[in-house]
């Protein structure tokens, strides 16, 4: 299987010259076309492979991953927004974004729609499919009924009436119909969305999301629908990259949610509210190789070594680390166990009060003599209630486990201080006891910027460890995007470090006794 990417579509020209070896069907009898086309109509994986290795030869010569069929059975089975990001090579435009089309068109599927970065690779989509409809011998014989009608490969017509079409992102989607069936469309797929000038600009990435869920997830036909959304997870600021972080809000902020029963960062797959993302690494936990024939266990090192560590995680496992310009992923080192006891144990809150769109952070952190433990992680884009019920859980927590080792404290800079009595006005409300009289107000006016990297050693030593899990992405990603981008979850641990006199004499820093005569 042929994985198609942006920037390697030579692929399709391999394709199509492959295309050209395709022999009609031996068995080629009336009767033999009827038995094909029985198996081809019949419902889920077993008529779709078949459809795959029968007429794609030339595309499908290894066999199936069990990752083939798990993203084939979700995308089936749900209408919505269906993201689906996988490893390099491991065929997503093939599989869902070409073949899977075409079976649904044979099925009765009316207007199908391709949506790239721009028309014109939209239009290399809507091209292999007219080619594959015209020119595959095996399609056109049992087939004749999709055959193209028109010369145009950005948007035709089949012989049945259906509609295939190229859009870019940036062109509209709403409301098209497919005028010879009066149908919406009830197949969108969005393939190649991101490109290198998301990485700089976070806006970007987040616009293209919203026209996905809002303008294609609208255009869909109300009897049934789906967008096909098909991506890699390379960079927090790419557009999918955002939806991944989007569904793990809608899953932190259900009521149901139990951050010590379900860590959102440890799970394959996350569903939202009609959405969901599936994500396949190349390696199993054990790690060995998910697809043998395509990637060998035993070549997994090898991919290591070719694409360095931050490429193989964002190619092969799907994670958006980011080779930062001063901060580097593998730079932060997570504990596994925290210590028993502690010298000290600060809480620290930045509530963002005031900041359109900035994140709240809650971030507490433990001194044992050697090492920094980052206790608690929290960075949120959310309402003021869920800040203050988690600062409460996480005062609580800290203040029933270590007693007087442990204090609490809150940036309070630019007015920020009114936070406080506003959360001991909603614990009251909440009939919990109020906790302001608790907190040491914040007031740091030294630049935010310099106080971050001045944490660059600190973290680089492994002297700050961090948990696996939380929101410890979030607080990384913000981290290795510095300066560009977020930084809350950054000030927040900086601000929680500084409470720490040790902290300050790590950095170098030396404190003189005052002796008075």
């Amino acid at each position: 299987m042929i994985k198609i990417t942006q920037k390697d579509n030579k692929k399709f020209v391999e394709i199509a010259e492959k295309r050209a070896t395709i022999r009609p069907f031996r068995d080629n009898s009336e009767r033999d076309i009827r038995k094909r086309i029985v198996k081809i109509k019949g419902e889920g994986w077993k008529a779709f492979s078949y459809f795959c290795y029968e007429y794609f030869p030339h595309i499908f010569q290894l066999p199936f991953s069990t990752g083939h069929e798990e993203a084939f059975d979700y995308v089936e089975k749900y209408d919505g927004i269906n993201a689906v990001s996988g490893y390099r090579g491991m065929g997503k435009t093939v599989e869902l974004g070409i073949v899977y089309p075409i079976w649904k068109l044979i099925k009765g599927e009316s207007y199908v729609i391709h949506v790239a970065s721009d028309e014109e690779l939209a239009t290399e989509r809507t091209a292999f499919t007219y080619n594959e409809l015209s020119q595959n011998t095996r399609l056109m014989n049992d087939f004749p009924e999709l055959m193209p009608i028109d010369s145009d490969e950005s948007d035709f017509f089949l012989k049945n009436k259906a509609r295939i079409r190229a859009r870019g992102i940036k062109q509209s989607i709403r409301g098209t119909i497919n005028p010879r069936t009066a149908k919406r469309p009830g197949i969108i797929i969005c393939d190649d969305i991101d490109k290198e000038d998301n990485i700089g600009n976070q806006t970007i990435g987040r616009r293209k999301m919203s026209k996905i869920i809002k303008e294609c997830g609208g255009a869909l036909d109300p009897s049934g629908g789906k967008v096909i959304w098909l991506g890699n997870l390379v960079h927090p600021n790419y557009a999918i990259c955002q939806f991944e972080e989007l569904i793990k809000d809608e899953i932190k902020a259900s009521d149901d949610y139990q951050e010590t029963d379900f860590d959102v960062y440890n799970i394959q797959h996350l569903f939202g509210d009609d959405k969901f993302l599936l994500r396949f690494p190349v390696e199993d936990k054990e790690g060995n190789s998910v697809w043998e024939e395509q990637y060998p266990t035993s070549s997994l090192p090898n991919l290591k070594k070719k694409f360095g560590l931050t490429g193989y995680l964002q190619e092969f496992i799907g994670k958006s680390v980011i080779e930062g310009n001063m901060f580097k992923y593998h730079w932060f080192k997570k504990w596994k166990v925290l210590p028993k006891k502690f010298r000290r144990v600060w809480l620290y809150a930045d509530p963002a009060w005031g900041k359109k769109g900035c994140f709240k952070a809650i971030i507490s952190i433990g001194y044992d003599g050697y090492h920094f433990y980052v206790i608690h992680c929290w960075i949120r884009q959310t309402e003021n209630s869920k800040f203050f019920k988690y600062y409460y859980d996480a005062f609580n927590e800290l203040n029933r486990k270590y007693g007087a080792k442990f204090r609490a404290s809150m940036e309070t800079v630019f007015g920020q201080d009114r936070v406080i009595a506003d959360m001991d006005t909603w614990l009251k409300e909440n009939n919990y006891p109020t906790i302001g009289y608790r907190i040491k107000k914040i007031n740091t006016r030294e630049n935010k910027n310099l106080r971050i990297e001045r944490s660059d050693t600190t973290i680089e030593t492994g002297k700050i460890l961090f948990p696996d899990g939380q929101d410890t992405p979030t607080l990384i990603s913000q981290y290795c995007t510095y300066p560009d981008g977020y930084v809350d979850g950054p000030d927040a641990t900086v601000g929680c470090l500084e409470r720490f006199g040790e902290y300050d004499l790590g950095r170098g820093r030396v404190r003189v006794r005052s002796f008075r005569n």
